[in-house]
């Protein structure tokens, strides 16, 4: 993960960049690196004028900057790119690139007297709004342009430019809407700041130098009044200026808060280009998103949000790549350039994580993709089977972990080749403690006492993981995770309320420790972190009257009195088990309508198959604790189809492993499943 900078580690940085800079070979090995970037040839080229667009780049946008340029390059060959830099190393960086069809410019060219004064009190996101205006107009009298398109540096585009262009027309002012909520838009403007095209003509002048001055007298951050930045004084501008052309291109500026949180527009990928209702994607403005390093980002730095699967797979994906292949880049040239561009904290810091692997690639193909873990012993691989096959019935779009606690259970599931499991030996998670614990504790207190450390590590080592379900092994679903998921909302964790009797909930707790959800986020980690060291200082398969605990499940009691933002799922249908169906003489009803199983009238999600033995292949002890009655209901319904798949996975395991068997001992609830006459 990237750690945040020290002043001296920037210092060094600089000189070492300074010093690479200067070397004769290095220009040309730079040279020679960066002009694969070139597309000399596009099939067809632009016509029209050719694009004039300028930019603000610092050591924030230094990847950014570059990645815009070379989605240009993607997309014609007719355009010149001004980039104004706002500091001297970044300017030395890019005149060392010599890139084509770009125009490099030092904010010292554009600065007077008034904007140096201004410099030293507005923060560097303010300045950079400042200057917008001022950079138009410098490029408009200066040099003469006929036009200049102005882009925020973390714009990206997916097609050629000119499509801007066309609609722009002959108007003096082009302005894209913001398409956002009403209240957004009256706090901080209709129109966007981040792309806004100016012509050399007097509406164009005049306009952009009465927004120039509006932004030299005032432009912060913080709203205030009938003011936000250098954003809410273009609803002015249209009052005092005439001939502006406003975008109806829904493909032109799009972004997040105008495709992702606001509106649900169709978004469609056909052959190279992406659409969005019946609108080429032009150019997405991906604000707000922080670089950490080649794989970890942040994709909307200001919140946690959520976004769709087509558009991380059609337009985040891509730009993502383009960055990572520049950081390739810099990195190969000098660490040092790459660090000079790169966000500094990590990705832990962020609110809407992403880190760039093959699994976040996978998880990108879905809306919701469910990630699940579990723990297997050498007597639970049937059930940890039938728990793997009962989801795999009901959809493609999750992972499994399976931590294996022995070398028999890991070997025969590799065998296997479990297509959504992703399966690994308990020694991954191991530390000192936990070593001494496996040799001090019972198999089913060590995996017990592995529960939290095990959610701790997945959540760790996959960033990309959103929320995390732990299931022990011998759960069964029998719908989808969708219930669950709702039911779980925006909370941290959820638990599952054991509805049990009085006397089991008072010695074995008040929520079950078999069915759990956290989320990645600090909240949750921290309550995940807490249950651990509660176990690892104690967790026995007994209750300790003087403590008040039971094994991990007891201390689970307290989280709701600890923590806040907890989820106690009551949905009759999730966890359901012997002990608050069978056990506690509710009377709950049990059908089935189709393929549907239901409890009175929810849905039966998920069912936790506790203290089932399995005596021989045909042979199962529904209930090994004590005698107890079931229902012909819960017998048909319920127990008979979670036995033949356990017998269909105790066949699959003899045919890897010959010598594998059940758990014989005196049953409390025999159950012997007769195959049918043939």
């Amino acid at each position: 993960m990237t750690t945040k900078t020290t002043g001296m580690q920037r210092f060094k940085d600089r000189m070492s960049i300074e010093l690479l800079l200067r070397k004769k070979a290095v220009q040309e090995g730079v040279k020679e690196m960066f002009s694969s970037w070139q597309v000399p040839d596009l099939p067809n080229p632009s016509n029209g004028p050719t694009p004039q667009i300028c930019i603000l780049v610092g050591q924030a946008y230094l990847i950014k900057g570059l990645a815009l340029y070379h989605s240009l390059m993607r997309n014609t060959d007719r355009f010149t790119l001004w980039i104004c830099c706002m500091d001297s190393l970044t300017f030395r960086i890019l005149s060392s690139l010599s890139l084509k069809n770009v125009q490099l410019l030092q904010v010292e060219e554009i600065e007077d007297n008034r904007l140096r004064e201004i410099k030293k009190v507005r923060k560097i996101n303010e300045y950079c709004w400042t200057l917008k205006a001022p950079l138009i107009e410098y490029l408009l009298e200066n040099r003469k342009l006929e036009s200049v398109l102005y882009c925020d540096g973390d714009i990206y585009f997916f097609s050629d430019p000119a499509a801007i262009y066309e609609e722009w027309g002959n108007h003096s002012v082009y302005l894209c809407p913001q398409r956002d909520a009403a209240w957004v838009e009256q706090k901080y403007g209709k129109y966007q700041a981040g792309m806004i095209g100016f012509r050399n003509d007097w509406n164009g002048l005049s306009s952009v130098k009465w927004w120039k001055e509006q932004c030299l007298n005032w432009c912060s951050a913080e709203p205030d009044g009938n003011r936000f930045g250098d954003q809410k004084y273009l609803d002015e501008l249209t009052v005092h200026y005439s001939n502006f052309k406003v975008s109806t291109k829904l493909g032109i500026n799009a972004a997040p808060w105008n495709c992702i949180y606001n509106n649900n527009y169709p978004i469609r990928k056909t052959g190279n280009q992406v659409y969005i209702k019946l609108d080429r994607l032009v150019a997405f403005h991906f604000a707000c998103v922080k670089i950490y390093n080649e794989d970890e980002f942040d994709l909307w730095s200001l919140d946690k949000l959520t976004i769709p699967s087509v558009i991380k797979n059609e337009i985040y994906a891509p730009y993502l790549d383009e960055l990572a292949a520049i950081m390739s880049s810099l990195k190969e040239l000098h660490p040092a350039i790459l660090r000079f561009g790169l966000a500094e904290g990590s990705v832990s810091d962020a609110k809407t994580p992403y880190k760039r692997t093959p699994l976040a690639k996978l998880m990108d193909q879905w809306n919701d993709f469910y990630s699940l873990c579990t723990i297997v012993s050498e007597s639970y691989l049937p059930k940890v089977m039938a728990l793997y096959h009962s989801l795999e019935r009901h959809q493609s779009n999750f992972r499994l972990w399976i931590c294996c606690v022995d070398g028999t259970s890991f070997e025969t599931l590799q065998r296997l080749s479990l297509k959504n499991a992703t399966v690994f030996q308990v020694e991954n998670l191991l530390t000192p403690a936990l070593n001494q614990i496996r040799q001090e504790r019972t198999l089913q207190e060590f995996c017990w006492t592995l529960k939290a450390p095990l959610c701790l590590h997945l959540l760790d080592q996959h960033q990309e993981i959103d929320r995390l379900i732990y299931c022990d092994a011998d759960l069964y679903f029998f719908g989808g995770l969708k219930p669950i998921n709702d039911e779980w909302g925006k909370h941290s964790i959820f638990m599952c309320p054991q509805r049990g009797t009085s006397e089991l909930m008072h010695q074995h707790g008040q929520y079950q420790a078999g069915l759990l959800g956290f989320a990645q986020e600090k909240n949750s980690r921290t309550i995940l972190t807490w249950w651990m060291n509660q176990c690892l200082a104690w967790c026995y398969d007994r209750y300790d009257t003087a403590e008040n605990r039971w094994g991990d499940q007891k201390y689970l009691d307290q989280v709701p009195h600890l923590y806040s933002n907890i989820k106690l799922i009551n949905h009759i249908g999730i966890n359901a088990a012997p002990w608050n169906l069978v056990l506690n003489n509710t009377d709950y009803s049990v059908s089935r309508k189709k393929d549907t199983v239901y409890v009175e009238k929810a849905e039966l999600v998920v069912f936790h198959f506790g203290s089932l033995a399995i005596l021989n292949d045909n042979e199962f002890d529904l209930w090994k604790l004590e005698r107890a009655t079931f229902h012909p209901n819960i017998l048909q319904y319920i127990y008979q189809p979670y036995i033949q798949e356990l017998q269909t996975a105790i066949r699959l395991i003899k045919q890897i492993n010959a010598t594998w068997g059940g758990v014989p001992k005196l049953p409390q609830n025999p159950f012997r499943l007769v195959p049918p006459q043939k």
